[in-house]
């Protein structure tokens, strides 16, 4: 909260196609401010591998907030560790832990300003549930649940994003 009010961000929604914005009615849905920070850092576009620390002259396809707005400061950098261990990680207890390291890896950037809990379940066959809670320093609770459910050739797909749209 800033003496200007609640700060407000369009709301983001997984697609199987990349995150879209997020339409209530025949507008654009809101947010305030902090709740698109878990999904951007998860699955902000950056699967190959993290953000190069030098440039190589090669096209990057890491976050376009990673070059403009950290590009001096790795450990801000949105590098979507949990996207990358979800499709390389089978689902065993040893594979969970994995799971909820990367999630708590991309989020560690928010320890600053937050106390962020992370657990991942496995409630049904071939399916990951990941659970976030973050209590910021001014007081507001963000709760988001991702879940996805591994599909035949042994990739991930959307099945639910879960968030409080303003």
């Amino acid at each position: 909260m800033s003496r200007l009010g609640t700060i407000f961000d369009v709301a983001i929604l997984e697609s199987l196609n990349g995150g879209d914005l997020f339409l209530l009615g025949n507008d654009l849905a809101v947010v305030k401010g902090n709740e698109n920070q878990h999904y951007l850092a998860m699955f902000g576009g950056n699967v190959e591998s993290n953000t190069p620390s030098i440039f190589t002259g090669n096209e990057r396809n890491d976050y376009w907030g990673n070059a403009l707005l950290w590009a001096e400061n790795e450990t801000l950098q949105f590098n979507s560790n949990t996207e990358r261990v979800l499709n390389t990680t089978p689902l065993t207890s040893a594979g969970r832990l994995t799971i909820e390291n990367a999630v708590k890896n991309d989020l560690k950037f928010l320890s600053s300003v937050a106390e962020v809990t992370v657990a991942v379940t496995f409630p049904n066959l071939n399916t990951v549930q990941i659970n976030i809670v973050a209590i910021y320093k001014t007081g507001e609770k963000v709760v988001t649940t991702f879940s996805y459910v591994k599909i035949g050739d042994g990739d991930f797909s959307y099945y639910d994003f879960n968030s409080d749209f303003a």
